[in-house]
């Protein structure tokens, strides 16, 4: 009895540091910690997580590139294992997630983060495992609909482009831009406030809940519905990562992971599109929506830009028509306008 005691004391003991593992996770993120991004998903995740694995997981959350580099750095930061996490943008670094950019082909939307953001999952889980490779996807959620927010006078029409210089967050969106007879402009973020003041672009194509926080209604007059494309917002994890966990933690990351999740935060920037919306109105800015016919047209101009994605995606290894579909299928599933 007395052997049977001590044996079971043994097996205890021998268990408890694996019980005890700790790991930590060095999440790396370009955006203000004062951000949507930051108070209602990155530090609510990690606090989540930190709770869900009993303190055995340890998250270190560092907005605002805190460890260096610059927003374009990230994924290689990841690769690179300096960072076991990160939160990007698609367009921030050209070329290494083009097919999750199709998702923000003009038009290709539903309009709402809540549809979209599962819309995106579904897509890049049945179609993107070569682009992800190395890579865990926590998830991908879309913003509020991105559309014109000008600095003087409306787009209603295509002729209102011409001429017109707009800022842009990625190639494809950039392209569409062409098309419609104006100019992209690539500005970072930070910089857009002070472009538009000083006159150095006409206007941008952003999300309704972004201009709030960043204050561009003080520097726009007008802004055209409905929207044109939504923005991919972007939290991986390092597969090494990961994969080196137990499985009771790697339980608590997928608990916290998927399309469940995304739709979650879809639902979070959702509800910051009236309120920004609001603001444009209280300050006296100008609504406008395009007829039904100019709609029409603007959607059929851009479609060229959709074969320009698909030749890129077979340049790439794929076949670029049926992903071109896939995505197409999908979107319309969940509600493309």
């Amino acid at each position: 009895m007395r052997k049977a005691a001590l044996l079971a004391t043994a097996l205890v003991a021998f268990a408890a540091p694996a019980m005890a593992q700790e790991v930590t996770i060095r999440l790396h993120s370009f955006s203000s910690p004062t951000s949507l991004d930051h108070t209602e998903h990155l530090d609510r995740w990690a606090e989540t997580v930190e709770a869900e694995s009993d303190g055995r997981i340890d998250v270190q959350v560092y907005p605002a590139m805190q460890l260096g580099g610059a927003a374009s750095d990230l994924v290689q930061q990841l690769e690179d294992g300096v960072v076991d996490m990160i939160w990007t943008v698609a367009g921030f670094t050209p070329g290494r997630f083009t097919g999750t950019q199709g998702l923000e082909l003009p038009f290709m939307h539903t309009g709402e983060s809540a549809t979209m953001s599962p819309a995106a999952m579904e897509f890049i889980e049945t179609n993107l495992a070569k682009e992800m490779e190395g890579i865990k996807v926590i998830a991908v959620h879309a913003t509020d609909g991105a559309l014109f927010h000008m600095a003087g006078d409306c787009v209603e029409t295509m002729a209102d482009l011409e001429g017109k210089q707009v800022r842009v967050s990625g190639k494809y969106i950039g392209e569409a831009v062409k098309a419609l007879g104006g100019t992209p402009v690539g500005i970072a973020l930070p910089g857009v406030y002070e472009a538009l003041a000083r006159g150095q672009v006409d206007g941008m194509l952003i999300n309704w809940a972004i201009t709030k926080p960043f204050k561009f209604t003080e520097v726009t007059d007008c802004h055209t519905e409905p929207p044109l494309y939504q923005t991919m917002l972007m939290t991986l994890m390092r597969q090494e990562t990961y994969d080196a966990m137990p499985d009771d933690l790697k339980a608590v990351i997928d608990a916290n992971s998927g399309s469940e999740y995304a739709k979650k935060m879809g639902v979070v920037w959702d509800s910051q599109t009236k309120p920004a919306r609001d603001v444009a109105v209280e300050v006296g800015d100008e609504i406008v929506t395009l007829s039904p016919e100019e709609l029409a047209k603007w959607k059929e101009t851009v479609k060229p830009v959709y074969q320009m994605w698909a030749d890129e995606m077979t340049s790439r290894g794929y076949d670029g028509d049926a992903l071109l579909a896939s995505l197409l299928e999908i979107t319309a599933k969940y509600g493309r306008q």
